[in-house]
């Protein structure tokens, strides 16, 4: 009898192993890359397996999904799957659909490409001052790099700034072409109120950044600094036309609160949030799926921002400017 029972419960635990790996074989890849960013494959997938992973995702979150173009591009991506041998194939494919989607946010990086990417060294933020004035120079941040000293650089550095009597601070935002947000703002959230900074809106629902104290919630990664001061100091932000993506949504994080005033050119009009999901070979599929809405109500896509004072010369004189005249600073 004990035999028999042995037997009918390792034939019970086949059969749920047998299921589990079928399920996942299912729905891996769609909630792998809904809920892990990264979809899961019990075995390699062929061509039109990565794709349909892609192409749902699209089809579900893109902001310009509904359009007939993306059904034109997804029955395009379909066919080249159908005939590719392998998934390096179908990358331009894929990548156009995306864009189609998303529009020119959106994207599939490839491996190489992405190898070169994170191959680049990337400048620090840094805090100096002159004059009384403090600047945070903030450049542009990948998620794969070191979240806590960057966002630590800035806040800790502003707070030496402030114990030296900086009275009013330049936040730079040129050529900062975006990647990861939340360390950003967490770095300079001693500069901003606590609540919600900006949000993101989609076809379905509105998702605030919020700040609590120095942590940083609902944009990019969530991030936090300990034992950062808040400084109740006037901020001009610097911006130009290389300001993009992350970089355009930290600037909007001031826009809207009176004592900070925005100098330089037009930004680059990456003005939406993206989801990333790494696929298998490496690859990576960026897609838009909101836009952007600042802390006056007014909502950007994929548009520039214009700063509060448009000029393309010596935007940091400028704003030292308005610091000395307008605050007495500097």
């Amino acid at each position: 009898m004990g035999k028999k029972m042995l037997i009918g419960c390792s034939g019970i635990v086949a059969v749920l192993a047998l299921a589990a790996v079928a399920a996942l074989y299912v729905w891996g890849p769609a909630y792998g890359a809904a809920l892990l960013g990264r979809p899961i494959f019990v075995v390699p997938p062929t061509p039109e397996r990565y794709a349909a992973v892609v192409l749902d995702a699209a089809q579900q979150r893109g902001v310009y999904a509904s359009s007939s173009e993306f059904a034109q591009a997804r029955a395009a991506a379909e066919d080249a799957a159908a005939q590719a041998e392998d998934v390096a194939e179908i990358h331009d494919e894929l990548n156009a659909a995306l864009t189609v989607a998303g529009g020119k946010h959106s994207r599939l990086l490839t491996p190489e490409e992405r190898e070169d990417y994170l191959t680049t060294t990337l400048q620090q933020p840094a805090v100096t001052t002159r004059d009384d004035v403090a600047v945070a120079a903030v450049p542009a941040h990948r998620m794969e790099d070191d979240s806590r000293d960057y966002a630590n650089r800035l806040a800790h550095g502003l707070d030496r700034a402030v114990d030296d009597g900086a009275c009013g601070v330049v936040v730079d935002l040129r050529g900062n072409t975006g990647g990861d947000m939340g360390p950003m703002l967490a770095g300079l959230a001693g500069l901003l109120p606590d609540g919600e900074a900006l949000a993101f809106v989609d076809k379905h629902s509105e998702r605030p950044v919020i700040i609590d104290g120095h942590s940083v919630r609902g944009g990019g990664t969530p991030a936090s600094v300990d034992g950062a001061g808040q400084h109740d100091l006037p901020v001009a932000v610097l911006v130009d036309a290389r300001t993009a993506s992350s970089g355009e949504m930290t600037m909007l994080a001031f826009r809207g609160l009176d004592y900070t005033r925005s100098f330089g050119m037009p930004t680059a009009g990456y003005t939406s949030a993206n989801t990333v999901v790494t696929m298998p070979d490496g690859a990576q599929l960026i897609l838009t799926v909101a836009q952007a809405k600042d802390r006056t109500g007014e909502i950007f896509h994929d548009v520039p921002v214009r700063p509060d004072e448009v000029i393309d010369s010596d935007p940091m004189g400028k704003a030292r400017q308005w610091l000395s005249d307008e605050h007495g600073c500097g």
